[in-house]
């Protein structure tokens, strides 16, 4: 059941990349297409857009635009919040991709921490699979599953490349 799931994900995942529409209402949350003046994004480039459309939309505000930690939400945390820029720098020179999905999809212990401040948004997504599928979201598909994924998979590629 587990390996049926993840294939979806990565599945998923890969279509994301190539930019095409892995669920109908993913345009809903992806950025406006280009207007006729500009040209259209290149496959790769739209698959990039998704993950930074997500980070823009949801982590940017605590987490700033370059991920150094400086949005305009952190002065009211009470806890400093972590620079993504140097997530690789700090686990050996390698992105810690698998922890950073946990941490992002709320799966992952962030025990050091205390309480969880960071929104689990696996949870968020969850919620917006059921909005975005309505009633053709069939409980056990792995449909919400799968879109969920999708999107943390995208949002954590992108933060991958905020790398220093």
């Amino acid at each position: 059941m587990l390996r049926s799931s993840f294939r979806r994900s990565v599945a998923a995942a890969a279509l994301l990349a190539s930019g095409l529409a892995v669920v109908p209402a993913l345009a809903q949350t992806a950025p406006a297409p280009p207007s006729r003046t500009q040209a259209t994004p290149s496959p790769s480039t739209r698959g990039t857009e998704v993950g930074r459309y997500e980070y823009e939309t949801y982590c940017a505000v605590c987490h700033g635009l370059d991920g150094k930690g400086g949005g305009p939400f952190t002065m009211l945390l009470n806890k400093r919040v972590p620079d993504l820029s140097l997530l690789a720098k700090n686990n050996g020179g390698v992105f810690p991709f698998s922890r950073a999905f946990d941490v992002v999809m709320g799966t992952a212990d962030v025990g050091a921490h205390g309480s969880r401040e960071m929104p689990i948004w696996g949870d968020v997504f969850s919620g917006q699979a059921r909005t975005v599928f309505g009633p053709g979201l069939r409980e056990g598909s792995g449909d919400a599953e799968a879109y969920v994924k999708a999107r943390i998979l995208a949002l954590v590629e992108y933060v991958s490349r905020l790398q220093e």
